[in-house]
């Protein structure tokens, strides 16, 4: 609907996907993979990570499908032009870690490690999240699909063109978080901490109705 003075109105810049596309993988165990590797263009079918030292490890054009990566230590990996399917993941631990072009896919992860981490199109899709900290990451064109997270946690991160489609979020924070273009508007929210991280932030008349108490509550508003 134009605006008043006869202007489009504003919208969000959606986030940028680089589509994923993945040829001519050879197939690896995991046992073949150590820290601090460049590995490219592999599958890992079931690999079991589980507990490996994975650190600094990059991983381009890869395949990642049931592959248990519960308690693997990935601080500082590289992941670009990655897919992780069906993955059931207790703990995933990837602090300091670097996403470029990555899709997660049916997939269950617990509790998800991702402070100071840098993601730049990042989809996930189809997937439920435990707890995710982000904290002090640095995110620009990302999208979560039909996922449902417990507790999203983006305290002091600087976030460019995160939006959401049709996604359950029980706890959001967003304390000290600098944001642009971020569309919470696909988002079913709960509860929201740090709302002064909002700003930069959209959101639905619905959502405003529903976040009236806690935003009169943060302005010190008394309604009577």
């Amino acid at each position: 609907m134009p605006e008043l003075n006869g202007a489009e109105p504003r919208r969000p810049e959606p986030p940028v996907i680089s589509a994923v596309v993945l040829a001519d993988l050879t197939d690896v165990t995991a046992a073949e993979v150590h820290d601090g590797d460049q590995r490219e263009a592999e599958r890992y079918e079931a690999g079991d990570f589980a507990g490996a030292d994975l650190e600094f490890t990059s991983f381009t054009a890869c395949a990642f499908h049931r592959s248990d990566l519960d308690g693997a230590r990935l601080r500082g990996a590289h992941f670009a032009e990655v897919t992780m399917t069906e993955l059931d993941v207790a703990e995933l631990t990837a602090p300091r870690s670097s996403w470029r072009s990555v899709q997660v896919s049916g997939s269950r992860i617990g509790a998800a490690e991702l402070y100071e981490s840098h993601w730049r199109s990042v989809e996930i899709i189809g997937s439920k999240l435990g707890y995710l900290n982000a904290r002090t990451s640095v995110w620009q064109d990302v999208i979560f699909r039909d996922c449902v997270i417990d507790e999203l946690d983006l305290g002091s991160a600087t976030i460019s063109r995160l939006a959401f489609e049709r996604c359950e979020i029980k706890t959001l924070d967003l304390a000290r978080a600098r944001c642009t273009d971020l569309d919470l508007r696909g988002a079913q929210l709960q509860t929201i901490k740090g709302l002064g991280g909002l700003a930069g932030a959209w959101i639905s008349d619905h959502q405003l109705t529903e976040l009236a108490p806690l935003l009169a509550a943060h302005l010190k508003i008394d309604i009577g």
